[in-house]
């Protein structure tokens, strides 16, 4: 007999022998996928957590995953898809939208989908890949209960990145309003600390760090770290070779590709410095952002009162 415990251990994969247990703890319980925590996750939330894609292809070669273990909802409302979206196992989602296409309209007690997860989490491939099988209409008008859209999502986890692709994509979200009749644009707008000028990344905040030689040496390195935002195109890198949805010439592309991959693997040696380029591509993108939701804003006679 397999206990919880020892299904919980398998589940994250820290057993050689973890897709066995899995399948005897799931046939002794008859694929009910029993709860695990008080939050109410089962087995298949914890494998979603842990991007443990081998054992769910196995559960559903041997056919023991069904549709109504996929929609198991945890005390939170979410099921497994959630989990995927949350943590950015992109496979996952992949595995268990083949076996259950309906799985994307799932939504929590705060009206959120997978899809809304994965913005607010800042899992670009996720998301991607949901836009991609969904219909735009049906994205357009994805509400949460608070009336959040995506693009809200992405903004409020200030992942402007994301924000930017989703803007290029869906433009119109630019002007949807939650039910404060808040856009992203006035989202944005309440997040100082994501522009430079807010930060302590200027002399013009000088003291705001506690050695001040130490952020005047911030400064410098921050000044001089290349942006991934060039004249409104942005340049593809390691993590996200693809890049935006602009095109620049191949020959310039394969050029900044290879300097950013490069610059990319000097930094990682040096974490201070990868902190400022964290923040100096934050605040790149986060002004790319407002200078496109500025462009997309049809009604300023509303900012008047």
């Amino acid at each position: 007999m397999v206990s919880l415990s020892d299904a919980y251990k398998a589940a994250s994969g820290k057993k050689p022998n973890s897709l066995e247990i899995l399948c005897n703890f799931w046939r002794e319980n008859e694929g009910t996928t029993p709860i695990v925590d008080q939050r109410g996750n089962t087995i298949l939330h914890f494998l979603a957590i842990h991007g443990n894609i081998a054992a769910i292809k196995m559960l559903d070669k041997h056919g023991l995953l069904t549709t109504e273990q996929l929609k198991k909802c945890n005390a939170n409302g979410e099921i497994a898809l959630h989990e995927a979206a949350r943590f950015g196992h992109k496979d996952v989602a992949e595995t268990m939208m083949e076996k259950e296409g309906d799985l994307i309209n799932a939504r929590n007690e705060l009206g959120e989908t997978p899809i809304y997860v994965a913005a607010a989490f800042g899992n670009r491939d996720v998301f991607d890949f949901f836009s991609k099988i969904c219909d735009d209409e049906w994205l357009m008008g994805l509400r949460t209960r608070d009336g959040c859209t995506v693009l809200h999502a992405a903004v409020k986890g200030e992942y402007y990145r994301l924000a930017v692709n989703i803007l290029e994509s869906f433009p119109k979200l630019a002007d949807k309003r939650d039910e404060k009749g808040i856009k992203a644009l006035d989202l944005l707008a309440s997040k100082p600390l994501s522009f430079r000028s807010g930060s302590s990344y200027t002399l013009k905040n000088l003291g705001s760090m506690p050695f001040i030689p130490c952020q005047i040496l911030a400064v410098l390195v921050y000044s001089c770290i290349p942006s991934m935002v060039i004249d409104s195109e942005i340049v593809g890198d390691v993590e996200d070779p693809r890049g935006g949805a602009h095109d620049i010439s191949k020959s310039e592309e394969t050029l900044l590709s290879k300097l950013m991959s490069g610059y990319r693997r000097i930094i990682r040696v040096f974490p201070w410095i990868k902190q400022i380029d964290d923040a100096r591509q934050k605040h790149v993108f986060a002004r790319e952002l407002a200078k496109r939701l500025i462009e997309e804003e049809n009604g300023w006679s509303d900012y008047l009162n």
